[in-house]
């Protein structure tokens, strides 16, 4: 993405654009197309790895995409630093007793062999999708991202009244998942309309939604919750866009006044990522640090990073080397200078509608799997979904039948 509003983010904006209209206009956290509807049961919706989708009961009528079966995706993505594995081992028992014959099939709580946590979304409050996708991957995802609802206004997005019980007691809860939450601070209604401003929120004006939401989230059994607040604040596609010097400031404060609020609940052990997108930090003209809120208001820095690119030519391998390396780079140096850890929230090969996706790309894979070993990254979540059906620009779905090689590539490197 990179056209913001009066500043050319060399083609930011077109590239995420129709995804996060997706996020925007699904009523539903999820892949799913949203329009409200009063009495109808809310449905799962999606953004394409870039905003949260809507769901919940609402007044939209929606429509729901089945996510295609399991097989090979594209997706566009970046990946975070990790620290590589223990080198020290255990020294096999002396005892002769062989081996139990039975096997336990890995569960939610399995930790994952390599120095990073794995994760993976695949559509709202989707368990089951979680489970097809370690399956189909061989991995052992202990991470599963979601999206609140983002145009069902206030009370749908801190789960009041019980509106978010299909995300939670009816999908997550009780799972083992740790749950990396998009939170959308500027919601919109069903209109499209933004019912705040980042100004208003930097003066505390809603810091009781937020406070709803964290109640929410501990009653649910989801106090150790990642939450990704007013992620790809960077691009011009979400309410809480901030594109200008001012508005990245009122973000800033808005976030420390959120992260404020939160922690105020008793039972709460939330860790807060801080999530632009990775061409964030390598936009001429985009100053990503003055919308930083502070070491200590942030647990992660966040980046969101498919295989897309404008470079010519548009190769794998070129693409790698004068688009994504140059931006993970220099998260991994902003990341390094607060002392945080990332986390690659976002990533995934990637076809685009506009033909700037690299497709099935298995040189992608193996660089992002590879940096993400060779540094600081917390956990990374594969986002695997195809947001083209519903009227997004992307298809990131590894497992979906269209990207075989990068499949291969992704069950060979963290299988």
């Amino acid at each position: 993405m990179r056209k913001l509003r009066g500043i050319q983010k060399s083609g930011h904006q077109l590239r995420r654009r129709g995804i996060a209209v997706l996020a925007v206009i699904s009523g539903v956290s999820v892949i799913s197309f949203s329009v409200v509807s009063a009495s109808a049961s809310p449905q799962p919706q999606h953004r394409w790895g870039m905003g949260g989708g809507n769901k919940g009961p609402g007044s939209v009528t929606t429509t729901t995409v089945a996510k295609a079966p399991s097989t090979t995706t594209t997706t566009v993505a970046k990946a975070p630093t990790t620290p590589p594995p223990p080198t020290t081992t255990t020294p096999p028992p002396t005892t002769t007793t062989p081996p139990p014959t039975t096997t336990t099939p890995p569960s939610a709580n399995t930790t994952p062999s390599n120095s990073f946590l794995e994760g993976a979304y695949v559509g709202p409050a989707d368990p089951a999708g979680i489970s097809a996708f370690s399956s189909a991957t061989g991995t052992k995802p202990t991470i599963a991202s979601d999206y609140l609802p983002a145009s069902s206004g206030w009370s749908g997005m801190d789960g009041s009244n019980g509106s978010l019980s299909w995300l939670f007691a009816d999908g997550w809860q009780g799972t083992g998942y740790t749950l990396s939450l998009g939170v959308p601070i500027i919601p919109t209604n069903s209109n499209n309309t933004p019912v705040g401003t980042l100004a208003t929120g930097a003066t505390g004006a809603y810091n009781s939604y937020f406070v709803t939401l964290a109640q929410t989230l501990v009653a649910a059994g989801e106090s150790h919750a990642d939450l990704r607040l007013g992620w790809e604040f960077d691009g011009n596609w979400y309410a809480w866009e901030a594109l200008t010097p001012s508005a990245e400031a009122s973000y800033a404060t808005y976030f420390q006044q959120i992260v404020t609020a939160m922690r105020s609940v008793p039972g709460e052990a939330f860790k807060f990522v801080w999530n632009p997108d990775a061409d964030a930090f390598t936009t001429s003209g985009y100053s990503v640090t003055a919308a930083y809120p502070g070491n200590a208001y942030v647990d992660y820095i966040g980046l969101d990073a498919y295989d897309q690119s404008w470079a010519t030519p548009q190769t794998p391998a070129n693409a790698w080397a004068s688009t994504m390396q140059p931006e993970l780079n220099a998260v991994k140096s902003f990341a390094a200078a607060q002392g945080k850890p990332m986390v690659v929230a976002e990533w995934g090969i990637a076809i685009r509608s506009d033909g700037h996706g690299l497709g099935d790309d298995p040189l992608y894979i193996n660089n992002m799997i590879s940096w993400m070993e060779s540094n600081n990254v917390a956990y990374e979540s594969y986002f695997d979904y195809n947001t083209l059906p519903v009227g997004g620009d992307t298809n990131a779905d590894i497992t979906g039948g269209s990207f075989p090689s990068s499949l291969a590539a992704f069950r060979s490197d963290l299988g």
